[in-house]
């Protein structure tokens, strides 16, 4: 079965290994994270698009002359168009929110704008100082008679029994994805990992900010929090939206309840929402990713929390490198995951071998997830370059090509580099053996981490 399932045959390889060695410890483990595919999801997700997708449609929804046909695009659009993707739409405005100072304000004030309906999609929603903050303004929302849905996953899930009776009570409805149903027991390993905020349908949040202390730099154990965030107007809310319904369909098995009225935006500007998971007919997350590095032609510049990833994404970074491409990679100097931290040493030597300029954060916990290729796209959203999120996790990213966006990306990591210490061959040469040969291990536990 591991040999049938696994997504790679590294994992193929590391499961069979281990089943073989560690029977007893492993058996039980695969039933849990082997899976490659999301069962329920893909049976619900096959029943939203045969009696409730046409309602969801986007090509109802976002009208045809509001989607771009810009040359730069096309080969993004067409590595997503077979699985029901959104596509890149015009008439959109991007706005980068560089950290939880600047993101959680907007935030909240759009909660408080709020006169029809909330959307509220978060990987983590803690019951601390700033999740109650939230929360607080939610209530005080639904009371108000606006609709208001939260949803957040059962791993990620932290909220009070109190505080959840009162949103309840309020009137707020909450789902839980992937919750300890008796199927769900055994695939808790595909995780929902987005964090998306929608506002009457108007505007919308995504990135790397989850809801909790930590990501206002509150945390002793992490210390200060290098996080990234965009606020969206435009189709762009609705194509976010789309990934929500389906979702919500999941958890509830019924419709969401929203608008699917398109507000057009002042400005111009292109952007894909791309919404993706184990669901999807191919591997949607990591060809797009690959096709955006396989665009680069001067400058490809990725931060991101958690460097272990799939050997084709790996070697589109490495082929831009040595095609001449200014390929820089901030990853961070300390990790809330030890093992990730270890096998990424290996990978960013080999990054190193290949003349690509590889930086390590100091100024607290990198969590961000942004990349910038030329002057052309900006990216930010949820996704880590890991096998977790190419392959199993939920996930959402903006897709950006305005060259102000990209700009403001690139001056972002500017002075992110500027604050990071740049790394050397050198570095490697004084590693212990005993460090080596566990960050080797780590590293054989890459493609199933």
């Amino acid at each position: 079965m591991a040999l049938l399932r696994s997504r790679t045959p590294q994992g193929a390889t590391a499961w069979v290994m281990s089943l073989l060695s560690f029977p007893f410890l492993s058996v039980p483990l695969y039933i849990l994270f082997g899976r490659n595919k999301f069962e329920g999801y893909n049976i619900k997700r096959r029943v939203l698009d045969s009696k409730v997708q046409k309602k969801f449609d986007q090509l109802e929804t976002i009208h045809s002359s509001m989607y771009s046909s810009a040359d730069e695009i096309k080969l993004i659009t067409q590595t997503v168009a077979s699985d029901n993707q959104p596509g890149f739409t015009r008439k959109n405005n991007i706005k980068l929110l560089i950290n939880a100072e600047e993101a959680f304000p907007e935030m909240l004030q759009a909660i408080e704008n709020a006169r029809n309906y909330i959307i509220f999609q978060f990987y983590i929603v803690r019951g601390d100082s700033t999740g109650r903050m939230f929360i607080d303004l939610l209530i005080k929302k639904a009371q108000m008679g606006v609709r208001i849905t939260l949803m957040n996953d059962a791993i990620g899930v932290n909220i009070p029994r109190d505080l959840l009776g009162k949103m309840k009570e309020a009137g707020i409805q909450v789902g839980t994805f992937n919750e300890s149903t008796t199927r769900g027991k055994f695939q808790i390993n595909f995780r929902n990992h987005r964090k998306i905020l929608i506002v009457d349908g108007k505007v919308a949040f995504l990135g790397g900010l989850n809801v909790g202390d930590e990501y206002r730099g509150l945390s002793k154990k992490y210390g200060p929090w290098r996080d990234t965030n965009v606020r969206l107007e435009g189709p762009s809310v609705i194509a976010a939206q789309l990934g929500t319904a389906k979702d919500w369909y999941c958890i509830q098995e019924k419709e969401l309840n929203a608008d699917w009225d398109i507000v057009q935006s002042e400005k111009d500007v292109n952007v894909m929402v791309l919404n993706t998971g184990p669901a999807d007919d191919k591997h949607s997350c990591l060809l797009s990713f690959v096709a955006l590095i396989n665009a680069a032609e001067k400058r490809l510049w990725i931060a991101n929390p958690y460097y272990v990833p799939p050997e084709s994404l790996m070697d589109a970074i490495l082929l831009a490198s040595l095609r001449g491409v200014d390929v820089r990679i901030l990853v961070p100097s300390y990790s809330d995951s030890r093992t990730i931290l270890f096998a990424s040493e290996i990978y960013q030597k080999v990054l190193l071998k290949h003349g690509v300029r590889l930086f390590r954060y100091t100024r607290g916990f990198l969590h961000q997830k942004v990349m910038v290729i030329d002057e052309d796209f900006g990216v930010v959203g949820s996704v880590n370059f890991d096998c977790r999120s190419m392959f199993i996790n939920f996930e959402v990213s903006a897709i950006a090509v305005d060259k102000n966006f990209a700009n403001d990306v690139a001056r972002m990591l500017e002075t992110d580099f500027s604050v990071s210490e740049e790394m050397t061959l050198a570095h490697f040469d004084h590693i212990s053996l005993p460090h080596t040969i566990i960050s080797r291990g780590a590293n054989l536990m890459a493609p199933i981490l």
